[in-house]
């Protein structure tokens, strides 16, 4: 008998240790998590207890390895253990969702707190990350400024009797058999123009026989009456455009200082006024320069009437889950995106998502991003990230292509469907290649700018320089320069300082040659941003010379003022003003506008490079910032990520 209960005993103590066993398996099998903590970082220590020393942070929105789900507890909860970055270390469970369900809110007693709570109970200061310190949403108001386009819409006479054109082609427009003529004096609208062949077309509309219609005249047969201010950009010029102080070519030229004032080739100007001296139209135009906003006359020939861009400050509110369920639908999403999504909008209430709807088939996407030259990475990466198609890879040598430098080559299929591929990049690191780059005064600020440039030569230092309107010698720190250029330029100080630390710094306490000033070829020129740095054996030289060269966007860039502010002003022109406006979409140009090229670097890492350095900028405040991301969304897209190369 004795020998029976002690044979029940051990058999049961035998169950209980497999099951034990078994479940202990289970609670350790690894799975993918995410840190939600509302803003802050989070502490991974090197054991379990808020004791215990920290071994890194890990980011709001990273993804992260759980290793095991029962590694202990404490007065916080359970702990995990978890893997980050290759480092393995101990977090609070509360702070991490599993798997692919988005969260309710952060915290190991989420089910008390509420979505949004009073500024009162946030802590004042918050340190990152203990469950105890990390920062909830606040009720509060907050602003962003917010860019419109007004449709064109100029009043104008017509000066003779002219008959309407249907087109540019010279074919009349007809209604019911009979020509449309206009009479002189005939009030019209004009709506849109167009150039063919150097002659200038506006299209108009105007009422005839009761209705509005719709047609085109040349720009010679009607007369402006401007009453309220239109856009207009600068055009038919090879490179620049002087301004004069009044109508008419005998009038002297606008200046600074002594220097003649120029605007570049597609700058954005408003017109104000038309007038006609001789035969020649001429246009009151305004425009910034030098952080001032100026007057002036240029021929009517050289400006293209364009939508005006009108800025507002609006308020941003934060949407329940539902309201932002419908609101990722209406705005297209497709599902593949809205897990990660719903996971962002947990943590930062105040983030805006906006679907940028392509239009393309994805497999024509990477298709045009494919031509060999337009993406390249470093030789240095495994065989897997490197292209061996025709032209990049050297079977006989078994060596890859050099493009640029003497290092970079063309990167496989594979790695450009990986960065292209939007999905793979919706976290609190990647998004922010999407971040639309418009100047935002109310948050991004000198400090943010600090943040970026920290660990650089830049960082907390200043330069000396000669202001072009005082003429007298100035001293600023770089952060101040690049918020200036931000001003004058409408462009983000944070995208500004993180593409000036991805071109020209090299080290901690190292730039390349493109902004020591000590060229042999280009002594005294600067160029932060590596504009003109076109690809072959020495980029660095080209950029110098194209900083050195012309008269457009404050060249030439003989001082490192004019380099930060007037590389600023080239990206605003050129990318942010005419579509490109996300540092993704300036890798990938993905826009109508010159599809597939004009592309500002060809680095296929880059975009996410610089979206860590811009996510750094905004550190202590993610959660309460009304930051706007436009995420491109492709037609016909695979059902998974792409994944990366193997």
């Amino acid at each position: 008998m004795k020998r029976n209960v002690l044979l029940w005993v051990m058999l049961g103590f035998v169950l209980c240790s497999v099951f034990c066993l078994a479940n202990r398996e289970l609670v350790s099998a690894s799975e993918t998590g995410t840190v939600v903590t509302g803003g802050s970082d989070l502490n991974m220590r090197s054991a379990v207890g808020t004791t215990s020393p920290v071994v890194l942070t890990i980011p709001n929105g990273a993804q992260i390895t759980v290793l095991d789900q029962a590694a202990g507890s404490d007065a916080n909860g359970t702990w995990y253990k978890v893997s980050y970055n290759g480092v393995e270390g101990y977090v609070v469970a509360g702070y991490v969702a599993l798997g692919n369900q988005p969260p309710s809110t952060a915290g190991p007693s989420a089910s008390a707190v509420p979505s949004v709570v009073p500024a009162s109970a946030v802590p004042a200061t918050p340190s990152p990350a203990d469950p105890s310190t990390a920062p909830q949403p606040q009720k509060v108001t907050v602003y962003r400024t917010k860019t419109t386009y007004k449709k064109i819409s100029v009043p104008a006479k017509l000066k003779k009797q002219t008959v309407i054109q249907k087109n540019t082609s010279g074919k009349a427009l007809f209604v019911k058999k009979k020509k449309v003529v206009l009479k002189k004096g005939k009030s019209v609208t004009i709506i849109a123009e167009k150039t063919v062949r150097g002659k200038k077309w506006f299209k108009i509309q105007f009422k005839s026989g009761g209705k509005k219609r719709k047609g085109y005249i040349k720009s010679t047969n009607v007369k402006l009456s401007v009453k309220k201010a239109a856009g207009g950009s600068v055009t038919g010029v090879k490179t620049a455009l002087r301004v004069r102080k009044k109508p008419g070519s005998t009038a002297p030229y606008s200046k600074v200082n002594g220097r003649t004032m120029v605007l570049a080739k597609k700058q954005y100007v408003e017109v104000l006024k038309a007038r006609t001296v001789g035969k020649k139209v001429w246009y009151q135009i305004s425009f910034p320069y030098y952080g001032k906003t100026y007057k002036g006359y240029v021929q009517a020939k050289y400006i293209k009437l364009a939508k005006r861009r009108i800025q507002k400050k609006v308020a941003v509110t934060v949407l329940s889950e539902k309201e932002f369920e419908e609101e990722m639908t209406r705005q297209g999403f497709p599902d593949s995106y809205k897990t990660q999504l719903r996971v962002l909008h947990m943590a930062y209430p105040y983030w805006q998502f906006q679907a940028y709807k392509t239009g393309i088939n994805w497999d024509d996407a990477v298709k045009g991003e494919s031509k060999l030259g337009t993406n390249l990475i470093t030789n240095a990466k495994s065989a897997a990230w490197k292209s061996k198609e025709s032209g990049a890879y050297d079977t006989a040598t078994g060596k890859w292509t050099v493009f640029d430098g003497s290092t970079w080559v063309a990167a496989s299929k594979e790695a450009i469907m990986y960065y292209m591929d939007p999905r793979n990049f919706l976290t609190a690191q990647g998004i922010f290649q999407f971040e639309l780059l418009e100047y935002q005064s109310q948050y991004q600020t000198k400090d943010g700018v600090e943040h970026i440039l920290s660990n650089t030569p830049f960082g907390h230092a200043k330069f000396s320089y000669q202001d072009d309107v005082s003429g007298t010698e100035k001293e600023i720190s770089y952060a101040s320069a690049f918020c200036e250029a931000a001003k004058q330029s409408g462009v983000s100080p944070y995208h500004l300082a993180s593409r000036s630390k991805q071109e020209v710094v090299t080290g901690a306490s190292s730039v390349s040659s493109a902004v020591t000033g000590t060229a042999d070829s280009y002594p005294g020129i600067f160029n932060f941003y590596n504009i003109g740095a076109t690809s072959g054996t020495n980029p660095v030289m080209n950029g110098l010379k194209w900083a050195s060269s012309g008269d457009t966007f404050l060249r030439p860039w003989n001082n490192r003022y004019r380099s930060i502010v007037g590389g600023a002003m080239y990206i605003g022109s050129n990318y942010i003003n005419r579509g490109q406006n996300t540092g993704y979409l300036q890798k990938f140009n993905v826009t109508s506008n010159n599809t597939y090229n004009h592309q500002y670097m060809t680095n296929v890492e880059a975009a996410n490079s610089e979206a860590l350095k811009t996510r750094n900028a905004y550190s202590g405040m993610l959660d309460s910032v009304p930051l706007v991301f436009s995420i491109p969304v492709y037609e016909n897209m695979p059902e998974t990520n792409c994944a990366a190369p193997q």
